[in-house]
């Protein structure tokens, strides 16, 4: 009677494992597994950031920084613009070689000085050329983002 029961039990395990639910990670059967696959996510091409969203967001942040006023903020703002959407179509340009893309950058990156030098001083021209260059104005624009998400987190459960 053991001996029954036993090959019963290997026989079904082989019938099992021939469909293909034995080893989730098997090569044998219909590649179908006990175990569920992940949901699959769409890993396709990021969004590109808008110019006006980056413009208007580091503007403020240059504004508290050099305590421009309204009209100097509003200045910047549009020069930051015009430069980010320049960037962003360098940036985008599949025909160009990376040569060509960095000469066109440098070029930009010229032309924003010369506008800021209209507006800024010096020292605040080499700052804000410094923050562009090493990218942490995103990151001082993401901290402040969360820490406003965090105060109305606080602020809602009161």
């Amino acid at each position: 009677m053991r001996y029954f029961i036993v090959i019963v039990m290997m026989l079904s395990l082989v019938s099992v494992e021939a469909q293909g639910y034995g080893n989730p990670y098997g090569n044998s059967g219909r590649r179908r597994s006990s175990v569920p696959a992940p949901p699959q996510t769409n890993q396709g091409s990021p969004e590109k950031p808008d110019p006006n969203i980056l413009s208007l967001e580091r503007s403020s942040v240059y504004q508290e920084m050099f305590e421009l006023d309204v009209f100097g903020k509003e200045v910047l703002r549009s020069y930051l613009k015009d430069y980010y959407t320049v960037l962003l179509v360098i940036q985008d340009d599949k025909d160009m070689v990376i040569d060509d893309k960095r000469k066109k950058a440098e070029l930009e990156k010229k032309k924003f000085e010369s506008q800021l030098r209209d507006i800024l001083t010096e020292e605040q021209v080499v700052k804000i050329i410094a923050e562009e260059e090493s990218g942490r104005t995103g990151k001082k624009v993401a901290k402040e983002k969360k820490k406003e998400r965090k105060k109305k987190r606080r602020n809602k459960g009161d």
